[in-house]
């Protein structure tokens, strides 16, 4: 008789992750933002990048932020001076930026928010199905922030939205 191994983990599905917010009962599908539900996929996919617009959390904006002033190409002629044209670009850092509330810039920031496996015992995974899913309204943020077209995101409805979908 002749042994074989088997590393059985290779049968296991993996446990999948999604991020939840319990404070406003919304959450992300992880197929919907067009990425994959592991921690590892998460970690490595541009839609793991999302936390960093939902969390964000400040009243006012600048360079590189969201709202914050583009990025310029300035050709100076002979009568410009290149001091006076960067003093008037650093005005415009630390501006307000009020943003209305359906906004999804700073969305989560001081709420109850996981990335929750759908095997963890406070089974919020399984009763984010009852909440509302601001996967495209979060995408369509994404996108006009991070205008790099290698680094958008698309919205693919997976069909997990028989329920409140936003």
């Amino acid at each position: 008789m002749r042994a074989v191994f088997v590393f059985l983990p290779i049968f296991h599905m993996g446990q999948y992750f999604k991020p939840v917010n319990i404070t406003k009962q919304e959450y992300v599908c992880p197929w919907c933002v067009g990425g994959g539900a592991k921690l590892w996929e998460w970690a490595v996919n541009p839609g793991g990048a999302i936390f960093v617009l939902l969390l964000r959390r400040s009243s006012q904006t600048g360079g590189g932020d969201y709202g914050g002033p583009a990025t310029q190409v300035v050709e100076l002629n002979a009568q410009q001076d290149l001091a006076e044209v960067i003093a008037k670009g650093i005005l415009l850092e630390g501006q307000d930026l009020p943003l209305p509330p359906e906004s999804m810039v700073g969305r989560w920031a001081g709420d109850e928010v996981y990335l929750v496996g759908d095997y963890d015992d406070s089974h919020h995974y399984q009763r984010a199905d009852a909440f509302t899913n601001v996967s495209k309204p979060l995408v369509e943020a994404w996108n006009d922030f991070v205008e790099l077209p290698d680094h958008q995101l698309r919205y693919e409805g997976c069909g997990c939205d028989g329920r409140r979908d936003n």
